[in-house]
């Protein structure tokens, strides 16, 4: 059965049977234990959810999850968010609005059911509703029009109930007001930084040895681990692979973008930036001054070293401003609009695009070029080698993991495909290297994979780089806590860490102190040797230039005022630093831009309370129920 699947992965009918069996074993795997609980896995107010419930709600969950990770969706990332509690919560929530319903004697005409069935467009052909179409959409769902009717039923009347908690909700547009002043009000500061890297420390033997008795558990080895293992390379079975004319004939009409190169631009920009939605007089400013840069160009100077002068992207002063070649839609559009109209060797009068104003200097073009067959053939061969060579491995270790399966040993599995059983270790959660005999391209895939398993299990076929691995571990050396000596080196650079911190924060802690006069803040600093740096006007949300995102700054910043200009105490920053902050300027958004800008903040703000109050309800409702969920359902 095992080798019938695997030789047949790609069959819609094997797919079917692997969704079979991934539903009986997650929901059915629990044996005799799910038999006494009457086809009911939890219970909400006395009504029970069924397995068959769960069941659905789960795989719909799991298809939304699918169509936005793709190919990414995982077992591992599948735990991680959490799919089977989402799936009950859903039911959960279903239930008690239903309960909700029932108690407000909530009604859905049978005139309701069919308007909301002629807006669904899965129903439609060419906008119109239609019957056949509707019929069809069902059965390839598994559903009658009388249970979808059903469903659509308590579909309106949960909506019903939903509507009456959240009609009630209001965002006055002095509410949207003030949220869009916070938002998007800008504030400048001046600053000290107090960089606990420039604190030259060298801790003695007292200090090491103090924060060894007070760190050791911290200090352990790693777990290491020895594993046998079989392996199953396509280079061994390359030259059983087939490749025919047919075969690279039939890839070369089926992949034509491969074998396409498109139409190319290689160019440089020099960028001034200005906010999308900054004021007319700031975006007039900057076209100004990119349009003095377009000049000093065309009179002859050097378009590399403006752009190192000039440009406020970010990787202008190491590049020039060149950005490589590139085809279509990977610019914005009206950047890329203008490139691709260009000749060689022009440069553009400035542009605008959502992050400013650009001059772009335009250095060579390349046409589409497309390989014929002939040109295309060696790498199409190699391709479908490979992937044949990769097929045939993955099928030899599949028949060595069937025979696994019925009770063989790893030793007599070797026996049986011609194999030799390899051994590896110990090695540590970086994998094998040449201390252990064994080097691997992947070492720390192998290593991740072979640390997942538990002790004297036999993996199945997992797959480490370009080969096939069957492992088993048999010996783990547990970690243990390492004696001074052991750990000296990691732990005086933690204790060196800590101490220089340490420093960091009492400097900046001394500075502020010796601030009295707000107004020689600059002179205190340059007596101290401290140097004194300003920042352009930034949001609350976002990245502070030659800072990034700083939360904790921008949080002390808003606070400042010209009343209140110093920080009370200093601030730390994401990378461990410390800094004192002086207000320098704030600038709140003009009425014109607040009202302009009033609806769009009000109907944003109506959604998030929305799904505030939405969330609070819900968990009110839960709080005052009953609700049993069978053990192992979610968490199994």
């Amino acid at each position: 059965m095992l080798r019938f699947m695997r030789e047949n992965t790609g069959s819609w009918i094997i797919k079917v049977i692997l969704g079979l069996i991934v539903i009986v074993f997650i929901f059915l795997g629990m044996g005799s234990m799910q038999s006494n609980r009457a086809n009911s896995v939890a219970m909400v107010n006395e009504t029970p959810i069924t397995m068959d419930e769960y069941n659905r709600s789960y795989q719909n969950m799991l298809e939304q999850i699918r169509q936005q990770f793709g190919n990414n969706l995982n077992d591992e990332l599948i735990k991680m968010l959490q799919v089977k509690k989402q799936a009950m919560d859903r039911l959960i929530e279903e239930r008690l609005i239903a309960d909700e319903a029932d108690r407000l004697d909530i009604q859905v005409s049978d005139k309701e059911i069919q308007d909301s069935l002629l807006e669904i467009e899965a129903f439609k052909k060419n906008g119109i509703f239609d019957l056949q179409t509707y019929r069809r959409v069902l059965t390839a769902n598994r559903l009658i029009p009388d249970t979808f009717e059903t469903m659509q039923r308590q579909t309106l009347r949960r909506a019903k109930v939903a509507d009456l908690i959240l009609n009630s909700i209001k965002v006055s547009d002095f509410e949207a007001r003030e949220w869009y002043i916070q938002n998007n009000s800008e504030v400048a500061v001046d600053y000290v930084k107090f960089d606990p890297a420039s604190y030259p420390i060298t801790p003695d033997d007292a200090q090491i040895k103090e924060y060894y008795e007070k760190n050791k558990g911290t200090y352990q080895s790693e777990p290491q681990l020895k594993v046998q293992y079989l392996v199953f390379s396509p280079d061994e079975y390359k030259e059983k692979a087939e490749v025919t004319t047919d075969d690279i004939a039939s890839y070369f009409s089926s992949n034509p973008d491969e074998f396409t190169t498109p139409e190319q631009v290689e160019a440089s920009h020099i960028l001034i930036r200005v906010d999308e939605d900054a004021e007319e007089d700031a975006v007039e400013q900057a076209r100004k001054e990119s349009e003095e840069i377009y000049k000093k160009i065309i009179a002859g100077e050097d378009f590399s070293q403006l752009a190192k002068t000039y440009s406020q992207d970010p990787s202008a002063k190491n590049n020039g401003g060149y950005l490589g070649k590139f085809a279509r839609n990977k610019m914005v559009k009206p950047f890329e609009e203008k490139a691709f109209s260009m000749k060689p060797g022009q440069v553009s009068e400035p542009i605008r695009t959502q992050f400013g104003w650009h001059v772009i200097q335009v250095k060579s073009k390349t046409e589409e070029s497309k390989k014929s067959l002939e040109e295309a053939a060696p790498q199409i061969k190699e391709k479908i080698l490979m992937d044949e060579s990769r097929n045939l491995a993955y099928n030899a270790a599949g028949k060595a993991f069937d025979a696994v399966i019925d009770g063989d040993s790893l030793e007599q599995v070797a026996l049986l495909t011609g194999k030799k059983v390899l051994e590896v270790g110990p090695f540590t959660m970086k994998g094998p290297d040449e201390s252990t005999g064994s080097v691997f391209p992947n070492t720390s895939e192998f290593a991740r994979a072979a640390f997942n398993l538990p002790l004297n299990e036999i993996s199945d076929v997992t797959e480490v780089g370009n080969s096939y691995y069957i492992i088993r571990p048999f010996e783990k050396k547990e970690p243990v806590v390492l004696s001074l000596d052991e750990a000296k080196e990691k732990l005086i650079s933690g204790l060196k860490s800590e101490l220089q911190a340490a420093q960091a924060k009492n400097r900046a802690e001394a500075f502020l102190t010796t601030v009295k006069n707000i107004d020689k803040f600059a002179d205190a600093a340059k007596e101290q040797g401290l140097e004194v740096k300003s920042t352009p006007l930034f949001k609350k949300d976002g990245d502070i230039a030659d800072l990034g995102r700083e939360p904790e700054i921008a949080s002390a910043a808003f606070k400042l005022s010209e009343k209140n200009r110093l920080v009370s105490e200093e601030v730390k920053a994401a990378d461990g630093s410390y800094y004192i902050i002086v207000f320098k300027e704030k600038k709140i958004p003009g009425e014109d831009i607040i009202t302009e800008n009033l609806e769009s903040v009000k109907k944003e703000l109506l959604r998030t309370k929305q799904g505030q109050t939405y969330a609070s309800w819900i968990e009110q409702l839960k709080s005052n129920s009953s609700i049993e969920i069978e053990p192992g359902i979610i968490d199994g």
